[in-house]
């Protein structure tokens, strides 16, 4: 059983959805799943501080990933690191009808509506990888040196669908997900 998990939201500052996926990750770690939950840095990560590289060996990743360049996606691939489960917002944005808004710096209604709802589906699975039938296996980083290769396959992990916007990679334990906690 995993005593916390890691929450890998995308770092873009360029789209609406990147600022929709970090506050998703904020209403996870702040207020759904308090003290149960981490935030990778991934400037930290790339420099190899120890506290981070830890907590994608040691505690299962979410990768949220909010568009179709799959930035967390591929840098956990680049690092030989295999996510325990990813959120694709394109997906919770589709489902629920709700959009990323225009304005990066103070998300709109509409866009913090779409955060809320991808924190509660990431605090769902949180919940599930942090249930005592789910085993994590420990993982170990490649050398920094394979986080600059360029050529990462379409879909590296072959995500598997749980539910609507929520994947796992077919090579990790199952989870039951359950939205309504």
């Amino acid at each position: 059983m995993a005593e916390r998990v890691c929450l890998f939201p995308c770092g873009g500052i360029k789209k609406t959805e990147s600022t929709v996926a970090r506050l998703a990750t904020y209403i996870v770690n702040e207020e759904l799943l308090p003290r149960q939950t981490m935030i990778l840095c991934v400037p930290a990560f790339l420099r190899g501080v120890e506290e981070d590289l830890v907590m994608v060996e040691d505690y299962p990743t979410i990768v949220i990933d909010c568009h179709r360049e799959n930035c967390g996606t591929n840098l956990l691939f680049r690092a030989g690191v295999t996510p325990a489960a990813r959120i694709f917002i394109p997906d919770i944005a589709a489902a629920t009808g709700l959009g990323y808004g225009s304005s990066r710096r103070e998300l709109e209604p509409e866009a913090q509506q779409l955060a809320e709802a991808v924190a509660k589906r990431a605090a769902a699975v949180g919940r599930a990888l942090l249930a005592v039938d789910y085993v994590f296996p420990r993982q170990k980083i490649k050398t920094r040196a394979s986080l600059a290769q360029e050529d990462v396959p379409a879909d590296p992990f072959a995500y598997v669908t749980v539910a609507e916007g929520i994947y796992r990679p077919a090579a990790m334990p199952h989870f039951l997900y359950r939205e309504s906690e």
